[in-house]
C-alpha cells in the first residue's frame, strides 16, 4: 500500500524541494532548459525517488519547481548565496528571536518567508545577535530595518512560496523599500460586491447553500485591474469558532494571499469605530438564544440585503432558515450570524471608510507594512 502524507508533510516536502532547486540553480550553477531536465540531474535522487526529499513528486510539481528556478535566476543570478534554509539554522534562529524579543508566537504572522537564501549563515546569525539580540530595548521595526538592508544587499532574502498557477512564475518584493503604508495614490480598493447566502441547499441534509460570506474588492495595481475576493469564514465548521479573513486575487487565483492577522483586523475596525465582536460566545448558539435576539438580527438582515446578495427575500424566510440550521448545525448558524453582523457594521459606515478598512485589511493579509518583515513572494 502506498504511503499517505498529511497536508503539513506535503507542504514540508514541497518547500524543501524548492530549496533544493534554488541551491542547484543559484549555488551549483545548474541550468534546466525544461522541466524534464530536472529528471536528468545527476543528483535527482536527492529530490525524488524513494529516499528523496519529495518521494511522490509528479510532473505538475516538477513544472512548478522548473518555473521557480527560472524566475529565481532572473532575480538573483548575481547573488552569492551559500545556504537555502527552510528549518533549523536561520529559520530556527529568527523564529526564536521574534518570539523571545517581541512576543511573536507565529513567525509567519510577521514574515511569511518559507525559504531563506543566505550568504554566510553563521556570520549573519552572529551579526543579528550582536545588533538586535543582545540589546535590551529594541522594536520589531529595528529588526525589519536591518533585514531590509540585508535583503537589498542580497545577504539574507526570505522567499514566500506559492504553487505557480500560470505558465511562468511571478516574483514580487514586499516591505523591502521601507514598509508599505496605505496610500490612496498607490492603491484604489473599492468594495464592488458583498455576498452572504442565507438560502438553504436543496439536499437530503438541511444546510446553507454556502458557509462563507464574501467581499469583492476591485483594485488598481500597476495600472492593472485586480479583483480580490474575501472569504470570511472560520478555521473549522465542525465546532464553534471565531472568524478569519482570507483574500484571493484574480491575478493568482490558485494561491491565497494569506490570512489577515485577526488581532490586526480587529485593531483596524476599532480605529474606525466599528463595534464588532469576533468572539463566537457573544452570538446565539441555539434557536432559543436566537429567538431572544431575533429582532436585532432581523434589523441587520433588512439593512444588509439592500447592499448584499443574500439569497432570500423575506424576514420569515430568514428566521425560518436559521431555526432549521440551529437544530442540525448550531455552530454554522452561529458563524453566519457573526458574518451578518460584520457586514452590517461595515456597510453602516460611509463607502469611503469601508473601502479604506478593507484596503488596510488586504495589506495586512499580504503582510505589507512597516510592522512586517521583508520578503519576496514567488508564485
Amino acid at each position: 500500500m502506498a504511503k499517505t502524507y498529511s497536508s503539513s508533510e506535503l507542504t514540508r516536502m514541497q518547500e524543501l524541494a524548492s530549496a533544493w532547486i534554488f541551491r542547484r540553480a543559484l549555488k551549483d550553477n545548474i541550468r534546466y532548459g525544461k522541466w524534464e531536465d530536472i529528471l536528468k540531474d545527476r543528483k535527482y535522487n536527492e529530490l525524488g525517488g524513494e529516499k528523496g526529499i519529495y518521494p511522490i513528486i509528479d510532473s505538475e510539481w516538477l513544472q512548478t519547481f522548473f518555473l521557480q528556478q527560472k524566475k529565481m535566476l532572473e532575480e538573483f543570478s548575481n547573488a552569492k548565496f551559500t545556504e537555502f534554509n527552510r528549518e533549523y539554522g536561520f529559520m530556527g534562529f529568527i523564529t526564536k528571536l521574534v518570539k523571545q524579543k517581541y512576543g511573536i508566537v507565529r513567525k509567519d504572522s510577521w514574515d511569511p518567508a518559507d525559504i531563506w537564501c543566505i550568504q554566510n549563515e553563521k556570520k549573519v546569525i552572529s551579526d543579528i545577535e550582536k545588533i538586535i539580540g543582545k540589546k535590551q530595548n529594541t522594536t520589531i521595526e529595528e529588526l525589519n530595518i536591518l533585514l531590509r538592508t540585508l535583503f537589498k544587499k542580497r545577504i539574507v532574502v526570505g522567499v514566500s512560496l506559492k504553487k505557480v498557477s500560470g505558465k511562468q512564475a511571478k516574483y514580487e518584493e514586499i516591505n523591502v523599500d521601507g514598509g508599505l503604508e496605505y496610500n490612496t495614490k498607490d492603491y484604489t480598493f473599492n468594495i464592488s460586491k458583498l455576498k452572504i447566502d442565507l438560502s438553504l441547499k436543496q439536499d437530503s441534509v438541511i444546510k446553507f447553500t454556502t458557509q462563507d460570506a464574501s467581499i469583492f474588492l476591485d483594485a488598481i495595481e500597476d495600472n492593472k485591474k485586480i479583483t480580490y475576493k474575501y472569504q470570511i469564514t472560520t478555521i473549522s465548521s465542525s465546532r464553534f469558532n471565531n472568524l478569519k479573513w482570507e483574500p484571493t486575487a484574480s491575478s493568482a487565483s490558485a494561491a491565497r494571499l494569506g490570512k489577515a492577522p485577526v488581532d490586526m483586523v480587529l485593531s483596524i475596525l476599532k480605529e474606525n469605530k466599528i463595534n464588532f465582536s469576533n468572539t463566537n460566545k457573544d452570538y446565539p448558539r441555539s434557536s432559543a438564544e436566537f429567538k431572544k435576539r431575533q429582532d436585532e438580527f432581523i434589523k441587520m438582515f433588512n439593512i444588509v440585503k439592500n447592499k448584499a446578495e443574500v439569497g432570500i427575500k423575506s424576514e420569515k424566510e430568514f428566521v425560518g432558515n436559521f431555526n432549521k440550521i440551529f437544530i442540525v448545525s448550531p455552530q454554522i448558524a452561529n458563524t453566519k450570524l457573526m458574518q451578518l453582523t460584520f457586514l452590517y457594521e461595515l456597510i453602516k459606515k460611509p463607502k469611503k471608510v469601508s473601502d479604506t478598512i478593507m484596503t488596510k485589511i488586504t495589506l495586512k493579509a499580504q503582510k505589507k507594512g512597516k510592522e512586517f518583515g521583508p520578503f519576496g513572494k514567488l508564485y
